[in-house]
């Protein structure tokens, strides 16, 4: 491998995460009740995100005074949001298995693109995924934002940047490219 796939890994990580979101909204589409897709691109955005760790926030807004109250939730993690039980049909486990498997298989494919041979070389070249992911997990966090007059419900920018860009893509997309040169 002759230097870093820095284009490729760009390309393949965007690739990696539109993949993930289309496959988390089908099995949303699936298996889900209505509730879970009346807003579905934004709900698809927060399973998705929810799925590697990335909180959801919502912020109602008091005009002059900020915001007057914050609350971050997971889906997958929380036994309740806002007092109520959380109801997914879906076990936790399938939707956070997608964007592993779709890493995993994106690095390895990617690391065996560019021809990677030494373990090292194809962890590497896996690793560059987040080069895509972290360019799409930032345009994701506010594209899956919901405004309703003082309400705000969107994933958390830092959890977004750090687990869903850089920190996911980075370790299974390793993974993923370190097997490529078994």
């Amino acid at each position: 491998m002759a230097g870093l796939p820095l284009k490729q890994g760009a390309v393949y990580g965007a690739l990696s995460f539109v993949v993930g979101y289309l496959i988390t909204a089908v099995v949303i589409v699936i298996g889900e009740t209505e509730e879970f897709t009346e807003d579905m691109l934004e709900t698809t955005g927060w399973i998705y995100y929810n799925a590697q760790f990335a909180d959801i926030e919502t912020t109602v807004d008091g005009g002059e005074l900020g915001a007057l109250a914050e609350t971050s939730f997971n889906y997958l993690t929380d036994d309740q949001i806002f007092g109520q039980a959380v109801g997914l049909d879906v076990p936790s486990v399938v939707y956070h298995l997608i964007p592993v498997a779709v890493l995993v298989a994106t690095g390895y494919v990617l690391a065996t693109e560019v021809n990677a041979q030494e373990i090292t070389d194809g962890a590497v070249a896996g690793a560059t995924l987040s080069l895509g992911t972290t360019v799409l997990a930032v345009v994701g966090t506010f594209l899956f934002t919901i405004n309703e007059q003082s309400l705000s419900i969107s994933p958390v920018l830092i959890d977004s940047v750090l687990l869903v860009g850089v920190v996911f893509p980075v370790v299974f997309g390793a993974i993923g490219g370190a097997i490529s040169t078994e």
